[in-house]
């Protein structure tokens, strides 16, 4: 007897900078998970309906088994910011600049990220920053330690001056999440990175 694997869908290079989120709405199991800059599929929770693929207008979605060769990576990209991303269940008005981005190719380079394999271990170096986010309600950035419930009573400028005086901004962005308690502090400091234009993020999921 045969096991029968189950097939997932990948959002690919063109939601990138448009995040239509039709194929939210449609999502009978909320396997979509919100980035920045775009969308992402679960692949452990994807139950390969199909239902997503039509509804996206830009053509985005795939099965994973049709991709485009030069589309294979986002397999990978989905897997690992599925963990780090915030879950997504209703429909949302896609980013402001969607109509100028969705016909353009090449978009991979406005992530302005990496994706490290969990069994690669992220040295620091004096040329690197390090944040790690821990699920027991640490940050750790660099050398400095906060306690997220501490940074939450923060206004919005005061928590990103702190990002900004404990980072370099000419140095590569070790971003390493552990678990799922702490998504939408992964998500604040991604949007911030990009903001800031931090240019080499790497991010990797701790188990």
């Amino acid at each position: 007897m045969h096991s029968l694997e189950i097939m997932t869908y990948v959002v690919t290079e063109s939601c990138i900078k448009c995040k239509y989120t039709d194929c939210v709405e449609v999502c009978p199991v909320d396997c979509f998970y919100e980035g920045p800059e775009f969308l992402v599929i679960h692949p452990d929770e994807c139950i390969d309906c199909g239902l997503c693929e039509p509804e996206c207008p830009i053509e985005a979605i795939f099965a994973d088994d049709e991709l485009p060769a030069n589309q294979i990576e986002f397999v990978e990209i989905n897997a690992r910011l599925a963990d780090v991303y915030e879950n997504i269940t209703e429909a949302k008005e896609p980013l402001p600049d969607a109509d100028h981005f969705k016909d353009l190719e090449n978009k991979r380079e406005f992530l302005n990220i990496g994706i490290n394999n969990q069994s690669e271990t992220t040295s620091p170096s004096e040329n690197s920053n390090t944040i790690l986010l821990y699920d027991n309600g640490e940050m750790i950035i660099n050398n400095s330690k906060f306690k997220i419930d501490e940074l939450s009573n923060m206004d919005n400028i005061i928590f990103e001056n702190t990002l900004l005086d404990n980072l370099n901004k000419d140095n590569i962005v070790n971003l390493n999440v552990e678990g799922k308690a702490y998504h939408e502090w992964a998500m604040k400091i991604m949007e911030f990175l990009q903001k800031n234009k931090f240019l080499d993020v790497q991010i990797k999921t701790l188990k």
